[in-house]
Protein backbone atom coordinates (compact mmCIF):
# COMPACT_ATOMS: atom_id res chain seq x y z
CA UNK A 1 0.00 0.00 0.00
CA UNK A 2 0.89 3.31 -0.46
CA UNK A 3 2.11 5.48 2.42
CA UNK A 4 2.33 9.44 1.82
CA UNK A 5 5.24 10.47 4.11
CA UNK A 6 4.91 14.39 5.14
CA UNK A 7 7.89 16.08 7.09
CA UNK A 8 6.80 18.24 8.88
CA UNK A 9 10.02 20.19 9.17
CA UNK A 10 9.85 21.46 5.87
CA UNK A 11 6.27 21.73 5.09
CA UNK A 12 5.02 25.73 4.58
CA UNK A 13 1.81 24.91 3.58
CA UNK A 14 2.00 26.31 -0.30
CA UNK A 15 -0.92 23.86 -1.31
CA UNK A 16 0.79 22.64 -4.67
CA UNK A 17 0.34 19.39 -3.64
CA UNK A 18 -2.79 19.68 -2.75
CA UNK A 19 -4.21 20.69 -6.50
CA UNK A 20 -1.70 18.78 -8.64
CA UNK A 21 -3.26 15.45 -6.88
CA UNK A 22 -5.30 13.69 -9.65
CA UNK A 23 -7.02 11.70 -6.91
CA UNK A 24 -7.80 14.19 -4.43
CA UNK A 25 -6.65 13.09 -1.56
CA UNK A 26 -5.05 15.46 -0.29
CA UNK A 27 -5.93 19.10 1.39
CA UNK A 28 -4.78 22.02 3.20
CA UNK A 29 -5.02 22.16 6.89
CA UNK A 30 -8.14 24.32 8.05
CA UNK A 31 -6.06 26.58 10.02
CA UNK A 32 -4.13 26.80 6.08
CA UNK A 33 -0.82 26.62 7.76
CA UNK A 34 0.16 23.30 6.48
CA UNK A 35 -0.86 20.22 3.86
CA UNK A 36 -2.38 16.90 4.89
CA UNK A 37 -4.28 13.93 3.38
CA UNK A 38 -8.22 14.34 3.62
CA UNK A 39 -8.52 12.62 6.80
CA UNK A 40 -11.05 9.98 5.16
CA UNK A 41 -8.81 8.43 2.64
CA UNK A 42 -6.26 7.64 5.63
CA UNK A 43 -6.56 3.98 6.09
CA UNK A 44 -4.15 4.18 9.64
CA UNK A 45 -6.38 6.31 11.67
CA UNK A 46 -3.67 6.79 14.35
CA UNK A 47 -1.23 8.81 11.47
CA UNK A 48 -4.62 11.21 11.54
CA UNK A 49 -4.92 11.36 15.19
CA UNK A 50 -0.96 12.17 15.45
CA UNK A 51 -1.65 15.60 12.86
CA UNK A 52 -4.18 16.73 14.52
CA UNK A 53 -2.12 16.17 18.09
CA UNK A 54 1.39 16.84 17.48
CA UNK A 55 1.14 19.24 14.08
CA UNK A 56 -1.89 21.48 13.71
CA UNK A 57 -2.58 22.97 16.57
CA UNK A 58 1.06 24.65 15.58
CA UNK A 59 -0.07 27.77 13.59
CA UNK A 60 3.93 29.80 13.39
CA UNK A 61 6.91 28.13 13.08
CA UNK A 62 8.24 24.33 11.95
CA UNK A 63 7.11 21.19 14.17
CA UNK A 64 10.37 18.76 13.77
CA UNK A 65 8.01 15.64 12.72
CA UNK A 66 7.43 13.37 10.18
CA UNK A 67 4.12 10.93 9.52
CA UNK A 68 3.48 8.31 7.20
CA UNK A 69 -0.01 7.73 6.11
CA UNK A 70 -0.94 4.60 4.32
CA UNK A 71 -2.72 5.80 1.22
CA UNK A 72 -4.69 2.99 -0.41
CA UNK A 73 -6.10 5.52 -3.09
CA UNK A 74 -2.66 7.33 -3.94
CA UNK A 75 -1.62 6.28 -7.74
CA UNK A 76 2.19 6.60 -6.72
CA UNK A 77 2.35 9.09 -9.43
CA UNK A 78 4.62 11.21 -7.47
CA UNK A 79 3.02 14.62 -8.68
CA UNK A 80 2.84 15.30 -5.24
CA UNK A 81 6.41 14.97 -4.54
CA UNK A 82 7.44 16.76 -7.75
CA UNK A 83 4.99 19.55 -6.72
CA UNK A 84 5.91 20.55 -3.10
CA UNK A 85 8.76 23.59 -3.37
CA UNK A 86 10.24 22.31 -0.40
CA UNK A 87 10.47 18.74 -1.13
CA UNK A 88 8.51 18.09 2.30
CA UNK A 89 6.70 14.89 0.43
CA UNK A 90 7.94 11.62 -0.30
CA UNK A 91 6.05 8.19 -1.54
CA UNK A 92 7.07 5.01 -0.96
CA UNK A 93 5.47 1.89 -1.36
Amino acid sequence: MPKIIFDYSKCLGTGDCVEICPVQILEVSENKRWCKPVDEKVENKEAVEEFHQKVEKKEHGKVDFKIEFDMPECLMCMACETACPESAISIEE
